[in-house]
């Protein structure tokens, strides 16, 4: 996968992410974790890849990543080398946000 089809992918979550959490962007709260779950069907578990993918993309990897251990950090790199992949959950994330027209309200 080019890069130029990563960004886009990611630029695409991006706004799809504007639309549902407005302004004010997603927390990461407890409550509004559930609720994602609950009308999405996204995990905190990939929301902390869509992280990952976001701090690569942004180049802030390193310093966003200094409270991993070794082990970790070298899953997060496999993860972020795997083109494939990482093209596969962007294309699943996109379609999970675009699956519903709810926007959360605080």
């Amino acid at each position: 996968m080019t890069r130029l089809i990563r960004s886009e992918l990611i630029k695409s979550v991006l706004a799809e992410m504007d639309r549902v959490w407005g302004p004010d962007g997603f927390g990461g709260e407890l409550e509004a974790y559930g609720w994602l779950q609950e009308h999405f069907g996204i995990t905190e578990e990939e929301d902390v890849q869509w992280q990952d993918v976001l701090s690569d993309w942004a180049g802030t990897l390193a310093e966003d990543t200094t409270d991993l251990d070794e082990d970790e950090k070298k899953q997060v790199t496999a993860f972020l080398q795997d083109d494939s992949v990482v093209t596969v959950f962007l294309e699943t994330l996109l379609q999970r946000y675009k699956s519903s027209d709810r926007t959360y309200s605080r």
